[in-house]
């Protein structure tokens, strides 16, 4: 007699299973495993430069677990020990790490009791996550809350954000700490502008400003968010002739699910104005964009997170959002109304971007005082301290495992 199991049991019972043998192996009480989506990124990534930086990884057995070979050789040639994901030997590093710091819900399946999870998460900004995402199916939530149930730590940068966290995923409050994001210590870098010239291949300095362009994601596995108009505007050889008689570089930075989809050639009258930065670039180069954030003029995204980021730099911001109503309906928001925690112009036609843009030039401090309400209500800490903070937090939970001090 033939048992048909379904993807859903079978995956429960390799869960099962793993977990069970996690359970059996036994800890290394020194030992920190590392991990992100992409990889070595976001806040994983600054927390782990943070910890190398003040030299205390020395006194840890410290792992990165990546998918992609090539960082796995470039992370292995600079000396840190790296291991692919899906290998016996990053397996037998999840089982033997007593700390995993991750960006996502890193292995909340497969987690051992005597284990700690800590999720730094990749940040909370103004579309619907979790229990709040009207697209997301019953087995992702399912995903979610069993997360919310095996994170030890999870990050937030305010009191607001940490309710929206709770909303979202179902879990208990008291796991969530108040420390700013790690990613955002990077915002504060000296050498931003030679890591973007390299990231870009050129000299940034030549232009007479910056101009990042970061929509968020919107039509992909499955769901549809949006539209695509919002990059349909990007062809324009309207926007291209303003980039190019006011010396303006404009970078394009897509949504990692998104970069498969559009390239250089979508881009009609494409000029030497406008250049797209690639998540493999900045993989490849180990270099995450907030690093280099702090070197463009003006901000233009719609829904994503990075405003929120972009806000500690007190720099204009523009909202380009042809699609607010439908997306509105589908996704939905996590913060309403709209218009009160996006404090910029909105624009909806290349015409609109062209005029607000000019306007910010103009006026730095052109929306100034809405972005500095918008920024104390969402950003509690507003300096480069929060992988000490979060660094803080991990320590005071180890015990007795050395280096229980007080950082720089």
């Amino acid at each position: 007699m033939k048992i048909l199991l379904g993807r859903s049991a079978i995956r429960n019972l390799l869960y099962f299973g793993l977990r069970t043998l996690n359970t059996i192996v036994p800890k290394n009480n020194n030992q920190i495993l590392f991990v992100s989506i992409p990889d070595y990124s976001d806040n994983a990534k600054a927390l782990y430069e943070y910890i190398v930086a003040n030299q205390m990884h020395q006194q840890y057995d410290i792992v990165w677990l990546v998918n992609d070979p090539k960082v796995l050789q470039i992370l292995t040639q600079k000396g840190v020990k790296t291991y692919l994901e899906k290998s016996a030997r990053g397996l037998y590093s999840i089982f033997r790490s007593k700390y995993i710091i991750g960006t996502h819900n890193n292995y909340c399946g497969i987690k051992a009791k005597n284990q700690y999870l800590v999720n730094l998460w990749h940040g909370v900004g103004l579309k619907a996550m979790g229990y709040l995402d009207r697209l997301e199916t019953e087995d992702t939530l399912k995903h979610f809350k069993k997360g919310g149930e095996a994170d030890d730590i999870l990050i937030a940068t305010a009191s607001i954000m940490r309710n929206s966290l709770v909303a979202s995923f179902l879990i208990d409050p008291r796991k969530i700490v108040i420390t700013g994001l790690p990613r955002n210590d990077c915002l504060f870098t000296d050498d931003g502008e030679k890591i973007l010239a390299n990231l870009l291949n050129r000299d940034v300095s030549k232009y007479s400003k910056l101009l990042l362009y970061m929509p968020t994601f919107r039509v992909g596995r499955g769901r549809v968010e949006g539209t695509t108009e919002h990059l349909d505007l990007l062809k324009s050889g309207l926007l291209n002739k303003f980039l190019r008689d006011n010396n303006i570089l404009l970078v394009l930075k897509l949504h990692p699910l998104e970069e498969c989809s559009f390239s250089h050639d979508d881009l009609a009258l494409c000029s030497e104005n406008v250049i797209i930065l690639k998540t493999e670039c900045l993989t490849t180069h180990l270099a995450s964009i907030y690093e280099v954030l702090m070197n463009f003029d003006i901000l233009i995204t719609d829904y994503s997170t990075i405003h929120f980021d972009f806000l500690l730099l007190n720099k204009p911001i523009i909202f380009l959002t042809p699609d607010l109503e439908q997306y509105s309906q589908t996704r939905g928001f996590l913060l309403e109304p709209y218009d009160f925690w996006t404090p910029g112009p909105k624009v909806t036609t290349i015409e609109m971007l062209i005029e607000e843009i000019q306007k910010c030039i103009s006026d730095s401090n052109y929306y100034g005082g809405e972005r500095a309400t918008i920024n104390n209500l969402v950003n509690q800490f507003q300096d480069r301290k929060s992988c000490e903070r979060v660094w803080e937090q991990i320590q005071s939970r180890i015990g007795d495992n050395p280096c229980k001090q007080k950082f720089r």
